[in-house]
């Protein structure tokens, strides 16, 4: 795999008005691609139409960033599920999203937020749950999917457009999972740490754990969490990043349609 091509995303709209205007806007400047949290994890109505026009006058590609509904822990603590939980837990956030975004923006894409995300990254079940609803309602949708993932192998067994994704602001297991978030270190707030670390991914064409174990596999796009601090700090290092490794930034159906 050769990296002259990435999207850059980023999780937005999941705070207050205040968050919005310090992180999340000078965020859409630079990002290709925004995961639009849909009120069950965080956020209010305003950020969300605010964040999606703005990412729609930026030529920044929206996605619908689906949750448990669980604000008091902002969608990070496991939960119970099952197949008729996950089904409503995906219409309903998908219909607030269209609900809340002016009609001539599109969703491109789909992406599940915190527990739920880490969730069917290692449960097989789950991530074919999810699967086989939006390959049956939004066939249309681009998956965002970490990579080395049980969501990205059903998604791309389902021949869904699968978009595989690292994280710029997150250490890895040798087993290619987030490190917990429990776990210290597990978050780089670091600007110049992380501008490292994703140099390091596209050079060694792998993530890299924290012991140091290279584990080989393609990506398409890079993920900065909004709610990382120095967030706006590490964007910057990475699109100076970008631009010097002679890589270009594009939204996600710019890059697969």
């Amino acid at each position: 795999m050769s990296v002259n091509k990435i999207n850059f995303n980023s999780d937005l709209a999941e705070r207050d008005l205040s968050f919005y205007q310090s992180v999340d806007l000078p965020l859409i400047s630079q990002i290709n691609s925004a995961n639009i949290g849909c009120l069950y994890h965080g956020g209010l109505e305003e950020v969300v139409q605010k964040a999606t026009q703005a990412c729609f006058h930026s030529n920044v590609s929206i996605g619908a960033h689906i949750s448990f509904l669980d604000k008091e822990n902002f969608g990070r603590t496991p939960m119970e599920w099952n197949e008729d939980l996950i089904y409503t837990l995906i219409e309903e956030q998908f219909r607030i999203l269209s609900k809340l975004k002016d009609s001539q923006i599109a969703i491109t894409h789909l992406k599940p937020h915190g527990a739920l995300n880490n969730m069917a990254c290692k449960d097989p079940h789950l991530a074919q749950v999810i699967i086989s609803y939006v390959k049956q309602h939004h066939p249309q949708l681009i998956i965002l999917a970490p990579v080395l993932s049980e969501l990205a192998k059903a998604s791309a067994a389902a021949g869904m457009i699968t978009a595989l994704e690292v994280f710029a602001d997150r250490t890895y297991e040798d087993d290619g999972t987030l490190t917990p978030r429990s776990m210290e270190g597990s978050l780089i707030t670091n600007p110049e740490q992380a501008r490292d670390h994703v140099q390091q991914m596209i050079a060694e064409k792998a993530i890299i754990s924290r012991t140091g174990k290279k584990l080989p596999t393609p990506f398409h796009s890079i993920c900065l969490h909004s709610d990382t601090p120095n967030s706006v700090e590490i964007s910057n290092q990475i699109c100076i990043l970008l631009q010097s490794m002679g890589v270009q930034q594009l939204t996600l159906p710019e890059l697969f349609l």
